[in-house]
């Protein structure tokens, strides 16, 4: 099934905020900066595909979204796949690797980084799964699946596969229960 950009705007849209419609966007979009980056890497990545507005627009919107990542502190590259209702709740040092995926409902906290592992058998980037809370400075490398719905907690290393519903704490990262992100991710979109 494919998403359009409005679906992608919405979802982050009440993901942060918990409403919708015209008048939530522009607040929203003025007054959180969060969401903003958010928005324009969704119409940037759109405008990107689109050859007659790579063109015009694009130039233009890449530099703003360029500009606000360096203000921000956040680098999450065009070509990450990212899924719908993505929440960064406090900006500053996020970095993900462009072949990294991220998947619905997902909120990402400050600190954190999705990184690239170049050799050994864990070569290659995350894939975070559905409903995943990614807490403060957690840092996930190599070519590890971090499960739907699971919790990373503060500082944690995550080196191996994290199963649904972990909650995962330490370096190198360990399960500590199987409560998962329920409480912690709210107003996940299309459950």
């Amino acid at each position: 099934m494919s998403i359009t950009l409005k679906q992608e705007l919405e979802a982050d849209l009440f993901r942060i905020a918990a409403r919708r419609g015209v008048f939530a966007f522009c607040s929203t979009f003025g007054s959180v900066p969060t969401y903003r980056y958010v928005a324009l890497m969704r119409v940037c990545g759109v405008f990107r595909r689109v050859p007659w507005l790579k063109w015009s627009f694009y130039p233009i919107l890449l530099f703003w979204f360029s500009r606000l990542g360096r203000k921000l502190g956040i680098r999450i590259p065009l070509g990450c796949s990212v899924g719908e209702g993505l929440l960064i709740e406090h900006w500053g040092g996020i970095w993900v690797n462009p072949e990294a995926r991220i998947g619905r409902n997902c909120n990402i906290a400050h600190n954190v980084t999705l990184g690239w592992v170049g050799e050994g058998p864990n070569r290659g980037a995350p894939i975070v799964g559905d409903g995943v809370f990614l807490g403060p400075g957690s840092v996930i490398l190599g070519r590890v699946t971090v499960g739907d719905n699971a919790l990373v907690l503060a500082n944690s290393v995550v080196l191996q596969d994290v199963p649904e519903n972990a909650v995962l704490v330490g370096v190198p990262g360990r399960v500590f229960s199987m409560k998962g992100s329920f409480d912690v991710v709210k107003h996940r979109w299309g459950v």
